[in-house]
């Protein structure tokens, strides 16, 4: 079987995270304010699967979240466009113009 081959005929498997089906929940917990702790027992008691459930791993998904939600805000910063100049701006100092002789 050459590369080609084996391309057609396999995807490639998404690494999921066991919070990924449940991101709702957790966001309203900790909207609520609970503790990751206790997001961790309430996840204990709804998957059967409880492999990757742990404070540590929950922070470390969060974090990555979040950052991965930076990137997709995209901020940007409004300029006043209704600047007026002032009347009493300061012009460029002339050095000599004490020396000049005024009419």
């Amino acid at each position: 079987m050459n590369l080609d081959d084996f391309i057609k005929n396999t995807e490639p498997k998404k690494k999921k995270s066991i919070f990924d089906e449940h991101i709702k929940d957790i966001k309203k917990l900790l909207d609520l304010g609970y503790t990751q702790k206790q997001v961790i027992e309430y996840l204990q008691q709804k998957i059967k699967n409880k492999v990757g459930l742990s404070e540590q791993n929950l922070s470390n998904y969060l974090k990555k979240n979040k950052d991965t939600n930076k990137k997709n805000i995209k901020t940007e910063i409004e300029k006043p466009q209704d600047i007026k100049k002032d009347s009493s701006e300061k012009k460029p100092l002339d050095m000599w113009a004490n020396l000049k002789q005024k009419n």
